[in-house]
């Protein structure tokens, strides 16, 4: 009898931590991407959104597809604020807008069975899409400041050696 009832809070458990449904979600979104590629390695994206659902959904699982790549989403610790994040190599990351694509646990089985059949996975419809728009990263100037100090130390140092060569002659 008392295994039943362990069996029976493991399951209860187990129901719990599933997302709830969450229709028609309210969004307000925010996010961040690398700007300056001299001091990072890579190019980050960083989405963050406020959900909001009609039937007042606090749980729900959330997975996040950009370009056919599907990341987890993680819950904030406060209700209703979720992340996601990830990151490229600066070659890779290029400017533009690149589409985030948000799945409940519904959809996104829907979207791996797809990928694992080889189907049109265009056909799942996301819970919702934000846009990150990336401005690209900025590499540094086209010439260093190193470069800049010599040149202008031996225009200096010609300028002096002629002038002096001048009041010598």
């Amino acid at each position: 009898m008392a295994v039943l009832a362990v069996l029976a809070g493991l399951l209860a458990v187990a129901l719990g931590a599933a997302g709830e449904p969450c229709p028609e979600p309210t969004i307000v979104p925010s996010y961040y991407t690398t700007s300056d590629a001299v001091i990072s390695s890579e190019s980050v994206f960083v989405v963050e959104i406020s959900l909001a659902c009609k039937n007042g959904a606090q749980n729900v699982a959330l997975y996040a597809d950009v370009n056919g790549k599907q990341f987890p989403v993680t819950r904030g610790q406060d209700v209703g604020r979720y992340q996601v994040s990830w990151s490229l190599e600066h070659r890779s990351a290029q400017s533009g807008t690149y589409e985030v694509k948000f799945f409940d646990e519904e959809s996104y089985s829907a979207l791996r069975k797809a990928q694992r059949n080889n189907e049109d996975v265009s056909r799942i419809r996301p819970l919702f899409t934000v846009n990150v728009d990336h401005r690209g990263a900025w590499n540094g100037p086209w010439v260093s400041t190193e470069v800049v100090a010599a040149a202008i130390g031996l225009v200096v140092y010609y300028l002096a050696f002629s002038t002096k060569s001048s009041i010598q002659a």
